[in-house]
């Protein structure tokens, strides 16, 4: 692992530098480190909304509450035309999402203003008067969706489907929660506190199910009335795989079509279906009927405008969640199905329609995430941005422009207003871009909004991205982030953090959970790379995971180390940490058994045994496309990299980090680590999260998590 890799030309670096110069200049002034306050400080950005005659925005902004351990949530209105910003909901609870009514008279949006029931749909007339609630009940409320009518708003809530439950006159039903446990599995004494499964999927990522569906309601707002019009013993739209929304009236208000997926199993299956419903009101008229081609995932369907088209994202593989997307059209009349972007190297991740023949998508682009056009008469793509990173986009009715959220590894998420140029040929390559890559393809940008300036007196530096040779020569992408008031004749320890996944990848973006400048602020060289699996390098590229968890994936990793250490000689080889959750946190237990060369690690909720994880986890078709089947099946396959069976190699001091309710990487994982850390006799420490997933999410537990993490790499990297 030290072979020499060629330097770049002195041409080559000046080339780099002026790019990046131009490209990530953040106007910081010197001050200092960024602590976790800080971050804690910052009022995130998300859920933009722009109203029917493209005027305004509705937006949401998310806010730390220390005293209560919670974040809220706060709807803001921005005028397009003044910039002038004010709050729609200044008073008690916590809300988001805002949907516009097609008149532009009425935003609904979902409220926990009284935080004793579950969260309701609430309207605020925008021409004056107070909001007033539009649902009651248990099960909740997501993703408000109103009719072209501006009367009716569909939405999704989550249900009892059971046999065993029959409601009882006199029994209270909590508000928030729903019927007790109890009386949903008919347990024959009302105190018990047992769960009942029958067959799987029965709990997921973070909870269990308690044989409760999702399902999609409609509510007339002006009766009240409400009715469910996916009434299966499904989930619809369905719990996993889902798209931003899963769901869209037609143009006439008389049909619905939503994502469900028909399987017995669906444990075992990726089979998310597009589905045609019609609709009388709000009631559904007759069986809903299945347009889709294929066993593989869909989802994401929008009619256009005329309604006699449904356009939806969908992958080619049954089984594989991190297989591409296309675009597919399915004509209403013909019911014939055209398929776009078959050579077309990206994965979009959401589209939406401008017109009866252009369609605006993102796509994650070499650590980057791009926003493209779709011409769907040629089928020609368009490349509207480049080497930015664009969040959730939104079509600005009226103009060509978009509105997007866009941040940095210096900059949180702000709303900006996107204006496209020309575009370039989509860049495709897995290696680097061309040096004539025009900066954002010839897009304008205009700030909106400056909720990341509260940093901008905070000591941060750019992210410097580089290329390497990784296993069999393949490029490699990553980047590096030099700690504060850098002084290049020092030498800096290094932590190297490892992604999830493994079908993601790190990005030039500003991250709550990782964050870079966090870590580099502790007086270290931080970098992240996108070995063999990333996204955003091509479909082959993340495909060469599968199966090879500790193969090609590990050596580009480690190539990855040898090369910065040629590279940049302010990093001190000896004084080596590494990092990661999920597959990372795997890749941390594969590190721990093959070699020594760090001096601490880091593993969160990572995978110890591979067989026991097969067994205990819930979204089986993982499992079973990775390694070609269960362990009963391909036990070698299983058997091949699992870090349990390289305990005796354990030398590095380790830290464990597991979350109680983490049903995706089971707590015996963490614990399994651990106990053979402490059997071999190796420095180790464990961090167990009772209230917390595969994510650590409760402001407090966040506060803890990155004092242990920080503290157990530095009080190693500083000795």
């Amino acid at each position: 692992m030290g072979r020499k890799i060629p330097k770049p030309s002195s041409r080559e670096l000046k080339r780099r530098r002026g790019r990046q110069t131009r490209k990530q200049s953040s106007g910081l002034t010197k001050g200092g480190a960024l602590t976790f306050t800080d971050l804690m400080a910052v009022e995130r950005v998300s859920q933009p909304a722009v109203s029917p005659d493209g005027h305004r925005v509705a937006f949401v902004t998310t806010r730390v509450d220390h005293k209560e351990n919670r974040t809220r949530h706060t709807i803001r209105l921005l005028d397009l035309r003044s910039h002038e910003i004010r709050d729609l909901t200044p008073g008690p609870g916590s809300h988001n999402q805002p949907a516009w009514s097609p008149d532009g008279e009425k935003l609904a949006f979902v409220s926990t203003r009284n935080e004793r029931h579950a969260k309701q749909l609430w309207i605020l007339p925008l021409a004056g008067g107070e909001a007033k609630p539009a649902t009651s009940g248990y099960g909740g409320v997501e993703q408000p969706l109103w009719a072209p009518d501006s009367r009716r708003i569909a939405f999704t809530r989550t249900i009892v489907v059971s046999n065993d439950y029959a409601p009882r006159k006199g029994v209270r039903v909590d508000p928030h929660s729903g019927p007790a446990k109890a009386e949903v599995y008919g347990l024959v004494n009302r105190k018990s506190s047992a769960r009942i499964a029958d067959e799987l999927l029965f709990r997921h990522w973070d909870s269990w199910r308690d044989r409760r569906r999702k399902h999609i309601f409609i509510v007339d707002t002006v009766n009240g009335k409400v009715a469910d019009v996916t009434p299966h013993n499904c989930d619809a739209p369905p719990i996993s795989l889902r798209s931003e929304r899963d769901y869209d009236f037609s143009p006439a208000g008389s049909e619905i079509a939503f994502v469900m997926n028909p399987d017995d199993v669906v444990a075992r299956s990726t089979n998310n279906s597009i589905f045609l419903q019609a609709i009388r009101g709000i009631k559904p008229v007759g069986e809903a009927v299945c347009i889709s081609d294929s066993e593989a995932c869909d989802c994401h369907p929008r009619y256009s405008a005329n309604g006699s088209d449904i356009v939806y994202l969908a992958m080619e593989i049954p089984g594989y969640e991190a297989d591409r997307n296309r675009i597919k059209l399915y004509n209403r009349t013909t019911k014939k199905t055209t398929v776009f972007l078959n050579r077309f190297d990206r994965n979009p991740s959401s589209f939406a329609l401008r017109g009866s023949d252009d369609l605006i998508f993102i796509a994650h682009d070499r650590g980057r995430q791009s926003v493209y056009e779709l011409d769907m008469t040629s089928g020609r793509v368009t490349q509207l941005t480049s080497e930015s990173f664009n969040g959730l986009f939104r079509i600005v009715p009226g103009s060509k422009d978009l509105l997007v959220t866009r941040e940095s590894s210096t900059e949180p998420a702000d709303l900006y207003r996107l204006t496209p140029g020309k575009g370039i040929k989509p860049v495709l390559s897995t290696g680097p871009p061309p040096k004539e890559t025009p900066l954002d393809a010839g897009a304008t940008v205009q700030r909106l909004t400056c909720y990341g300036k509260v940093l901008s007196n905070r000591e941060m530096n750019t992210a410097e991205e580089y290329w390497y040779p990784g296993a069999d020569k393949k490029p490699i992408h990553g980047f590096l982030i030099r700690p504060p008031h850098f002084n290049s004749r020092q030498r800096y320890p290094l932590i190297l953090l490892i992604h999830g996944g493994p079908q993601a990848a790190f990005a030039d973006n500003f991250h709550y959970r990782w964050n870079t400048q966090l870590f580099a602020a502790q007086g270290v060289v931080v970098a992240y790379l996108n070995p063999r699996g990333s996204t955003g390098y091509g479909q082959k590229f993340t495909d060469q995971i599968c199966g090879d968890w500790g193969g090609r994936c590990y050596q580009d990793l480690m190539l990855g180390v040898d090369f910065l250490l040629d590279r940049y000689r302010f990093i001190d080889g000896s004084r080596m940490a590494a990092a990661g959750a999920s597959f990372g946190g795997f890749m941390i237990n594969w590190i721990a058994g093959h070699t020594d060369r760090f001096r601490a690690l880091v593993c969160h909720d990572g995978i110890f045994n591979a067989e026991t994880m097969a067994y205990t986890t819930e979204e089986l078709w993982f499992e079973e496309h990775e390694h070609g089947g269960m362990p009963h099946e391909k036990r070698q396959s299983f058997l091949k990299f699992s870090p349990h069976r390289f305990v005796q190699n354990f030398k590095t001091p380790t830290l464990v980090i597991q979350g109680e309710q983490d049903f995706r990487c089971p707590v015996s994982e963490g614990i399994g680590m651990f106990t053979a850390l402490q059997t071999r006799g190796v420095p180790s420490r464990y961090v167990h999260f009772p209230d917390e997933g595969h994510w650590v999410q409760h402001p407090a537990n966040t506060e803890v998590w990155y004092h242990e993490v920080i503290g157990w790499m530095m009080s190693h990297l500083l000795r």
